[in-house]
């Protein structure tokens, strides 16, 4: 059977605003401005003559994923409500985003699947949401790679603002935990997105932003902090911001030149950092 090729990209969080902590619930409020990157995952997907689906990781960070993730709860929520029939599917993932990054690399992969089975006809776009929901709070963001606001009441807005930026991505060999950062952060901000057809996000808003888990990854991984400051006295970058919980540290730039010196740079000096150049998409 035929074999399709899927590109699941990486996200990160130009800003990450925590408003509040739901009430009965284990998530919080956020407002978030989130891009994609020219960094993804590599998915194969085909129909398979088995009772069983097969997902496989492969590549330099799928050391470690666990039986039970994005991919696997997606499909098995998709059988529970009987959305493929009984169609059964095998899947590989090469692994090029890293784990515990903040770059959502398992929502993503999950959505990337998800879109693919929209595209195809096999779901409607209701099971569409419906799943992403179920499957993780991001998941939605990534069903196209399309640059989004997202407001603290959990709306989303596509926006067709060019980010020009280059970036070169940090991330020390230790990550962070999601739910664990989320549990001690104890950063809330005032609520700074309206929702309505004319809000957009200016320059200046995202070069005064911040991202609020920063201070309970900080104060959990101090190493964290102090590769900030490091990065920090590089004059030629725009601005030095944490991406998601952690724990990736994205250096932005407006020059490629520049981008690919202080890539050079970060590659030679820190020897234990995973470092990675690309843009924004």
């Amino acid at each position: 059977m035929k074999v399709y090729k899927l590109h699941s990209y990486a996200k990160i969080n130009l800003n990450l605003n925590v408003i509040k902590k739901l009430k009965n619930k284990n998530l919080h409020a956020i407002e978030s401005l989130v891009v994609f990157i020219n960094l993804s995952d590599l998915i194969e997907i085909k129909r398979i003559n088995y009772h069983h689906h097969r997902v496989i990781f492969q590549g330099k960070f799928s050391k470690g994923i666990k039986k039970k993730n994005s991919v696997t709860n997606l499909l098995n929520f998709l059988d529970k409500k009987k959305l493929l029939g009984e169609k059964k599917y095998k899947i590989f993932i090469k692994k090029n985003i890293p784990q515990q990054s903040g770059m959502g690399g398992g929502s993503m992969n999950a959505a990337s699947i998800l879109n693919f089975f929209y595209k195809k006809g096999i779901i409607n776009l209701t099971n569409v949401r419906l799943c992403s929901k179920k499957i993780g709070s991001d998941v939605l963001l990534g069903i196209n790679k399309k640059p989004k606001i997202l407001f603290s009441d959990g709306k989303i807005k596509e926006t067709k603002k060019n980010f020009n930026y280059w970036i070169v991505l940090i991330k020390p060999l230790k990550g962070c935990s999601t739910k664990e950062i989320y549990s001690k952060n104890k950063s809330f901000s005032k609520k700074e997105y309206k929702y309505n057809k004319n809000f957009q996000i200016s320059e200046s808003l995202i070069l005064k932003g911040k991202n609020d888990l920063e201070k309970a990854a900080f104060q959990k991984y101090p190493l964290l902090k102090h590769l900030k400051n490091k990065l920090l006295k590089n004059q030629k970058a725009k601005f030095v911001r944490m991406t998601g919980s952690g724990s990736t540290l994205v250096v932005y730039f407006k020059s490629k030149v520049y981008a690919k010196n202080a890539f050079k740079l970060y590659k030679r000096k820190l020897n234990n950092c995973w470092c990675f150049l690309t843009k924004i998409i």
